[in-house]
């Protein structure tokens, strides 16, 4: 076996249509389009680069929104990043300042930990 890419990380929601707004208004993300069943949105994907990024019914995801695996997402401008999120109401949680990189977390509305990151390499 070898492992080419991963496929996609998917957040435990519990209000995907309400989540991914979330993350279209406050990150920027574009998402491909719902999934739908008994017309509730139980999933949705945003396509980035090799990899996708997903939000799934929490209940698909067998965890509790808040139990997000913890996506850690690129950026080119760190600091202008956490200015643009604090404009926006966004609490950032903790900042790491390291030698090779730079890292700060937050939340979204359902708990679930994001990270974004700037290499410095």
């Amino acid at each position: 076996m070898k492992i080419v890419d991963v496929a996609f990380v998917a957040y435990p929601s519990d209000d995907v249509a309400g989540t991914r707004a979330w993350y279209e208004k406050t990150l920027g993300l574009a998402f491909a389009g719902p999934y739908v069943e008994d017309g509730v949105e139980k999933y949705n994907e945003a396509h980035l680069a090799t990899s996708c990024f997903s939000l799934m019914a929490s209940e698909w995801v067998g965890r509790p929104p808040g139990a997000g695996a913890g996506a850690v997402f690129e950026v080119d401008d760190l600091d202008a990043a956490m200015s643009e999120l604090r404009d926006k109401g966004v609490t950032i949680d903790g900042v790491f300042d390291g030698p090779v990189c730079k890292q700060a977390s937050f939340a979204d509305p359902e708990g679930n930990k994001i990270t974004l990151h700037e290499r410095r390499l």
